[in-house]
């Protein structure tokens, strides 16, 4: 490989990646390891005297690559041949959506079915077919989990499809048991993971109970049995309506947002439903997602942006005056470029919170706290459904 390429090549990704690939140095030496359990001090020295060792092209091939999205990926494929058989094998692909973790853009469909992909940032994060017209059939978007996303047909048969809109890969689930209605409360969850090899991958939906006016039942399909499944847990609340398709999971619990400050989460480990109360939230305008590994909700609050997450989740079985046991706040007081009535929180997830002005999507960085738009190319439709998207190489096949 020319010198000048290699050039080019860590320039390009200290200005795109660079937590990335800074970090890159640090958590190698913790690669496939629980968090919770640190290394020896002569692993660590073994470990950094192998690294001394290395070349630049190396210490990128074998610790940097992994860390990328899928577009940039694609991109240094042409790097060299190593690199670009590096990137094919089934091994990296299953690596690189481990490590694949941060939101890339926002997947947008308008009332009329038209499907684009608006990107955090056009040189890192994209997909060759924002319209996701290598579906079979006309689509409405679901939901997302970790570079999957779920969709349902706009035909007769409402058929679900599972699919990666980076290699166009994608399967039609069998029927569900149940009826789940017009109004969609299904969270997809793919967790990847370093010890198992196989993509699985679980579609929980809420739906009605047929038998208890105001309960909800729930149905889960899974990869592994290719089939749907009835649970029998049946969650019960007097007034209880989940919210059109804002539903999110963390750490193998699902969780919607209902229109009586509550959050509905199942335990897909536990077959366990609980009903959790959502301390002063604004219906219409809260989102849910992620916040370092729990489940938050986070809202525009005048100038500012708020986030609540989750911080004991049996706070519910408390009384009422120990709330503040079960959220914790946030808040992140935006600039007054940014300081305008009106806009909304689109997306929570990956170290960022993607919102809007009225008419600008802006993106902020918890990190960070930087600010910036996305440009005229990404303007807001307050008719168009939003749906997070992290880039990512994972097959389904």
């Amino acid at each position: 490989m020319k010198p000048e390429i290699l050039e080019q090549i860590e320039r390009r990704l200290v200005v795109e990646h660079s937590t990335q690939f800074f970090s890159v140095f640090t958590n190698s030496f913790y690669d496939g390891m629980d968090n919770k359990k640190k290394p020896s001090s002569t692993r660590v020295l073994n470990k950094t005297n192998n690294m001394m060792y290395m070349t630049f092209k190396e210490i990128l091939r074998e610790h940097a690559l992994r860390y990328l999205p899928a577009k940039s990926l694609y991109r240094y494929n042409a790097v060299c041949k190593d690199w670009k058989h590096l990137i094919s094998t089934p091994f990296f692909e299953h690596t690189q959506s481990y490590f694949s973790c941060s939101l890339s853009g926002l997947f947008s469909q308008t009332p009329g079915g038209s499907i684009t992909f608006v990107s955090l940032d056009p040189m890192s994060y994209g997909v060759p077919d924002p319209g996701l017209k290598f579906l079979p059939e006309p689509v409405d978007l679901v939901a997302s989990s970790n570079g999957l996303l779920c969709c349902r047909g706009r035909t007769e048969n409402k058929a679900y499809y599972i699919c990666n809109p980076v290699n166009r890969e994608w399967k039609k689930l069998p029927k569900p048991e149940a009826d789940h209605g017009y109004k969609l409360a299904l969270v997809l969850v793919f967790e990847p993971s370093l010890v198992k090899f196989e993509v699985e991958y679980k579609l929980i939906c809420a739906f009605p109970s047929p038998d208890f006016h105001g309960a909800y039942e729930f149905e889960i399909y899974t990869s592994i049995d290719n089939s749907w499944n009835i649970s029998t847990e049946i969650c019960f609340g007097e007034r209880t309506r989940i919210l059109d398709r804002k539903g999110v999971h963390q750490n193998g619990v699902a969780y919607w947002l209902t229109d009586d400050h509550f959050l509905i989460g199942y335990d897909l480990n536990k077959n366990r439903a609980t009903l959790i109360p959502c301390y002063g939230s604004w219906l219409g305008s809260d989102i849910l997602g992620g916040y370092y590994g729990k489940p938050c909700i986070s809202r525009r609050q005048g100038p500012d942006i708020v986030v609540s997450f989750l911080s004991n989740v049996y706070g519910n079985t408390m009384q009422m005056s120990f709330e503040e046991k079960i959220w914790e706040k946030r808040r992140v007081a935006l600039k007054s470029e940014w300081n305008v009535d009106g806009g909304s929180v689109l997306a929570i997830g990956g170290g960022v919170v993607v919102f809007h002005d009225g008419s600008r999507i802006v993106v902020y960085n918890l990190s960070t706290k930087e600010t910036k738009s996305l440009g005229s190319q990404s303007e807001y439709n307050s008719d168009c459904f939003y749906v997070p998207y992290v880039n990512s190489v994972v097959r389904l096949q």
